[in-house]
């Protein structure tokens, strides 16, 4: 029988590619995501031409630097008609599909709006959906964003991963986890130079056996964002029943000659 499909997936909010001494370089940012060589990455907090990191398209100009050509962007907020923040999603895998949810919010003067980037992937004998989110700061408001990504969950193998502004003791942490398995436990994550919370997390179901997850924790990545980054693997596990039929067809195959 073949090996098992490894699908390596990392996330990581980049706060525009501004670090620790406050200067925008996405080339650390490029150098950190290459250490872990993932085959998508989830991106939260990217700047797509905005003043403030030199008008570059931040999601494009990564994709290029890490040859991750699959690329899907989801605007959070928006400056005038050609400066965007919001999120991205870099793949070397194919994405088949894609869809940009918005998230609830409590309607509060300042509340920044939220949403989920969707793409499914061409991974194993099928897809998975990798579902790429920063919720809010507002404690109400992710519970209802929460309460909605379950929702919106079909029933596809599923990795959930993003700045979920919350420890693994919150009530949108409980929400999700009632629902989807945790794959990176006790893994700190914010502030990145000397972390003592875990805010970004993943989490999946279906076909998929996590083999590792942790947390980029280089001195680069210590320097490179406020949040480090994780890094985790998964492998393709079938059914019973499929593995069953695999093995049939390879002892038929066997005697066949």
């Amino acid at each position: 029988m073949s090996a098992s499909p490894a699908l390596r997936v990392m996330t990581y909010n980049i706060r525009h590619g501004r670090g620790a001494d406050r200067k925008v370089d996405l080339g650390r940012i490029a150098e950190v995501i290459a250490s872990a060589a993932p085959d998508v990455v989830a991106l939260q907090e990217v700047d797509v031409g905005r003043a403030r990191s030199g008008g570059e398209d931040q999601a494009e100009a990564l994709a290029r630097r890490l040859n991750l050509t699959q690329l899907r962007f989801a605007p959070c907020i928006t400056h005038g008609a050609e400066e965007f923040y919001g999120i991205a999603t870099l793949s070397r895998l194919p994405i088949v599909g894609a869809r940009h949810l918005l998230l609830p919010g409590d309607g509060r003067p300042r509340s920044e709006p939220r949403s989920a980037l969707s793409t499914r992937l061409a991974f194993g004998p099928g897809e998975v959906e990798l579902v790429n989110t920063h919720l809010s700061l507002r404690g109400s408001e992710r519970s209802a964003q929460a309460r909605a990504l379950v929702e919106a969950f079909g029933q596809r193998d599923l990795v959930v991963v993003g700045d979920l502004n919350c420890t693994p003791y919150g009530g949108c942490y409980r929400r999700l986890v009632a629902h989807l398995p945790r794959a990176a436990r006790r893994v700190l994550t914010w502030p990145a130079r000397l972390p003592i919370l875990q805010l970004d997390h993943v989490l999946y179901r279906g076909h998929l056996e996590v083999t590792e997850a942790r947390a980029i924790a280089t001195a680069l990545a210590r320097r490179a964002s406020d949040h480090l980054p994780i890094a985790a693997a998964f492998a393709y596990r079938a059914a019973p029943e499929v593995e069953a039929l695999v093995e049939v067809a390879a002892t038929a195959e066997g005697q066949g000659g």
